[in-house]
């Protein structure tokens, strides 16, 4: 009698050591560069990063992201907003925020990430609304992280910045984006125009822990 708890296994399968190293290499490489410079970026190499966005995994397929690309007006956008900073912050505040402008907007584009709220608002029958909001969070933890590590694979620097939060109605009116969309961050994208510290993360052994915890 065949033991039906048995699992088969397929010993021609094998993970693909390759693959998995090229895309550690490019998280590896991933770092927080706030000062860009520009050059050359098709738009086909822009889509293609945004790909790595719209591809994200999300709770139920809800895709909550809504992302705009800013090329064109890239330096408009800049412009718009270190005139907006102007008006809002004062003092030390607002020249260590217009420190930091020059090398946003010396980049190539800009991508605005926002969360719509007609998919976070809208919470599956059975669900907690508080459950939901922290699944569409970690949904958008993720689409960053990807369309990240997409703009690390091509060549090209960002960090993530949350200047959007004090310029909300303001950003939206410039963008042209509806009222039920709420801005999550913003990834001024260009070449790297500064050198980077090393990785600095603690060991593997301080943060990985295999079949049970530091606490037997």
């Amino acid at each position: 009698m065949s033991d039906t708890n048995t699992l088969t296994i397929d010993e021609t399968l094998q993970p693909n050591v390759q693959g998995l190293e090229t895309y550690l290499q490019h998280v590896q490489q991933r770092r927080s560069i706030r000062k860009l410079t520009n050059g050359p970026v098709s738009d086909e190499v822009i889509r293609t990063i945004m790909e790595a966005g719209r591809w994200s995994p999300s709770s139920g397929n809800s895709q909550p992201a809504r992302l705009v690309v800013v090329k064109e007006r890239n330096t408009d956008l800049w412009n718009f907003i270190e005139q907006t900073l102007r008006t809002k912050l004062q003092g030390d505040q607002l020249q260590r925020a217009l420190g930091r402008l020059e090398g946003y907007r010396a980049g190539v584009f800009t991508i605005v990430f926002y969360v719509d709220t007609n998919v976070t608002n809208n919470t599956p029958a059975g669900m907690s609304p508080e459950l939901w909001k922290n699944f569409e969070a970690q949904a958008m933890g993720i689409i960053q992280t990807n369309v990240w590590n997409a703009i690390a694979a091509a060549g090209l620097a960002t960090s993530n910045q949350h200047i959007n939060y004090q310029m909300e109605e303001e950003l939206r009116e410039f963008l042209g984006v509806p009222a039920t969309w709420q801005s999550y961050s913003i990834f001024p994208v260009g070449y790297a125009a500064e050198t980077p510290q090393p990785g600095n993360r603690l060991n593997h052994e301080d943060v990985i822990f295999y079949e049970h915890g530091p606490v037997a």
